[in-house]
């Protein structure tokens, strides 16, 4: 999971004390290919998850691993009605277009592969996933899924879907807004036209700003030319060590600080304010988290003091206490130079 934090001190001592029993955090996993990430293990056992994938065969599989009976994964396709008037205006143009793939250096390695591998070896080189058992066609919204699997209350939606990712987004509005979801994690394109329906980031920012969330979180890979391939990054073919961002992954949280006063944002209750600083600090920022803390602690009814101290370790990684890493930025910042000992 991108911008996952190695320590989350303070989520695993609100799970610890149960203050998650009458609320478990709800999770939902749009292209759930490889299984719900490790990190969310966390919240067990208050996690209900669901996984959502069109290949039939790796939700069997992922299912038959599943050890935890609140978390399990469906074959399915996640989109809006075809009369839908987003997809009324995209019309039959591709999710995302002006694409740079036929000229960049992993397309021409994947060729090359092709003609050198032989047949039997070639499925974990390509992007063959077509060629999978799928689920039926019909398409899912979000909303739909989650109510079959009474996730009314969803925390955290990821989509990474490698195509209509916006459409499924959109599918996912009215849940957004009422359940009301903290946090999303999506993929994003960094090429495109200025098509409202493409999927690229500018849409998806721009959408998910008109819905409250900022972003916390931003990740790029980029691609090399086939003019002049670079380095791969892996020993696939794909991303490169320089090139054009081509993908990424954006992070949006609902920034519970920072909208105090403005209208028209579900109001958050005292669980969704304590779910939300955990997410802060899931994702590697324990800052985020203290800020929240300190806002809406008293709100959330947990220990400020015990509460800023296991966000500090989750920061330092070591057992200084929030008011003596306080102190010490006060009185001398210049400590926390790059090359200063905090």
């Amino acid at each position: 999971m991108e911008f996952a934090s190695p320590e989350s001190h303070f989520t695993a001592d609100v799970v610890q004390r149960g203050l998650l029993r009458a609320a478990p955090f709800q999770l939902m996993d749009v292209g759930c290919s490889g299984g719900i990430a490790p990190a969310w293990r966390v919240y067990e056992p208050d996690l209900r998850a669901l996984g959502i994938d069109p290949v039939v065969t790796e939700c069997a599989r992922l299912s038959s691993l599943e050890k935890n009976p609140q978390i399990r994964y469906q074959p399915a396709f996640v989109g809006l009605p075809d009369d839908h008037p987003f997809n009324r205006e995209r019309g039959g143009d591709a999710p995302t277009r002006r694409n740079p793939w036929n000229r960049l250096s992993s397309a021409a390695a994947t060729e090359a592969l092709a003609k050198h591998v032989a047949a039997e070896t070639k499925l974990p080189i390509l992007n063959t996933w077509q060629s999978e058992q799928l689920a039926p066609v019909r398409k899912y919204t979000v909303e739909e899924l989650a109510a079959a699997e009474h996730l009314t209350s969803l925390d955290f939606l990821k989509i990474d879907i490698d195509g209509n990712d916006l459409e499924a987004l959109l599918s996912a509005e009215k849940l957004i807004r009422e359940s009301p979801v903290l946090g999303l994690a999506l993929e994003v394109n960094y090429y495109g036209s200025t098509k409202p329906t493409e999927h690229t980031f500018h849409n998806t920012d721009r959408l998910m700003r008109s819905w409250g969330f900022d972003l916390f979180g931003i990740t790029a890979r980029t691609y090399s030319a086939g003019a002049l391939p670079n380095r791969f990054v892996w020993d696939i073919p794909a991303q490169a060590i320089s090139g054009r961002p081509y993908q990424g992954d954006a992070l949006y949280l609902r920034d519970a600080v920072g909208l105090q006063g403005e209208t028209g944002h579900p109001v958050l209750s005292p669980a969704k304010l304590l779910k939300l600083a955990c997410l802060f600090e899931n994702f590697s920022l324990p800052d985020f988290a203290a800020e929240l803390v300190r806002s809406h602690g008293t709100v959330m009814g947990i220990n400020l003091d015990r509460s800023l101290d296991l966000l500090t370790r989750s920061l330092r990684h070591d057992d200084v206490s929030y008011r003596e890493h306080m102190q010490r930025f006060r009185e001398n910042p210049a400590a926390f130079y790059r090359s200063g000992p905090m």
